[in-house]
């Protein structure tokens, strides 16, 4: 008897019908995330909004930190120097970074500009140095002089940049200067009285006068008008008649400097006439 093969043909699903399932199947999976991660943005944005991160009595309190800090993220190791005059907790504010923060989209770039805003802050680096170390190396402005504008107080750098965070009694030893502009000549004045330390250490203001020249006002009352050119001959001169007249040991209300022949003294009381002082 022979034997008959049967053959069996596989009943096989049209091409189209499998990529529909297919198509199907990912749109429900697309769905769901879809569904989940609207409710979780939901719950996120009302722990925002209702500051539960914000508060340290919360167990939500600072919450994406912790998450961050989990993978290695978050602010655990932080390091500031150069600060003699400036808190720490002033430029952790200014940055908006508080210990165990997530550094997650921490720009140093952007963190180091808004620094440099900051009083007292001249320069300022930030380093991210993964995964959770900052480091903030800042340099302080120095306070140079104070400036006295329209009854007001301001304590400048040698740049003419004003500091708002400091009280005037902290540096009252500093050099008073007022006149429009002075604070941005300032510099330049006290660079060339640093050669006349003697004479230096007698000015305690100077008023600078149309843009242009300065008047310095000694400890005693005594009034020094300087040229408009020359800064540096007329304070040769002004030296050299305090050691050969003593002038500022004398009853004399000012001292003119602004002619290149002569030398103009005003007597303390009753200015009558111009008094002619010659130098050897």
């Amino acid at each position: 008897m022979t034997d008959k093969k049967i053959k069996q043909n596989s009943y096989k699903k049209p091409v189209g019908t499998e990529r529909a399932k297919d198509v199907s199947l990912i749109w429900r999976a697309g769905a769901r995330v879809f569904a989940v991660s609207a409710i979780y943005i939901t719950v996120l944005y009302g722990i925002i909004a209702g500051d539960y991160i914000k508060d340290p009595n919360n167990p939500l309190y600072n919450i994406q930190g912790r998450v961050a800090g989990q993978f290695g993220y978050a602010a655990q190791d932080i390091r500031i120097a150069g600060l003699k005059r400036q808190s720490a907790a002033a430029v952790l504010r200014a940055i908006k970074v508080r210990p165990n923060d997530s550094l997650i989209g921490f720009s140093p770039k952007v963190a180091q500009a808004t620094l440099e805003q900051v009083d007292w802050v001249q320069k300022a680096q930030v380093r991210r140095l993964y995964p959770n170390q900052l480091e903030i190396d800042v340099v302080e402005r120095v306070p140079f002089a104070i400036w006295q504008r329209d009854g007001e107080f301001y304590v400048i750098d040698k740049t003419g940049s004003a500091f708002t965070s400091v009280e005037v009694g902290d540096v009252k030893k500093l050099l008073v200067v007022t006149g429009e502009g002075a604070h941005k000549k300032v510099f330049d004045l006290v660079n060339h009285m640093e050669v006349h330390l003697g004479l230096k250490s007698k000015v305690a203001a100077a008023g600078y006068v149309g843009g242009r020249r300065w008047n310095l006002y000694l400890k005693n009352g005594l009034k020094v008008m300087l040229p408009e050119n020359g800064l540096a001959e007329a304070l040769v001169r002004l030296e050299q008649l305090q050691n050969d007249t003593g002038i500022f040991d004398k009853a004399v209300a000012s001292v003119d400097l602004r002619f290149g022949d002569r030398v103009v003294v005003s007597p303390l009381k009753g200015v009558s006439k111009e008094i002619k002082v010659s130098q050897k």
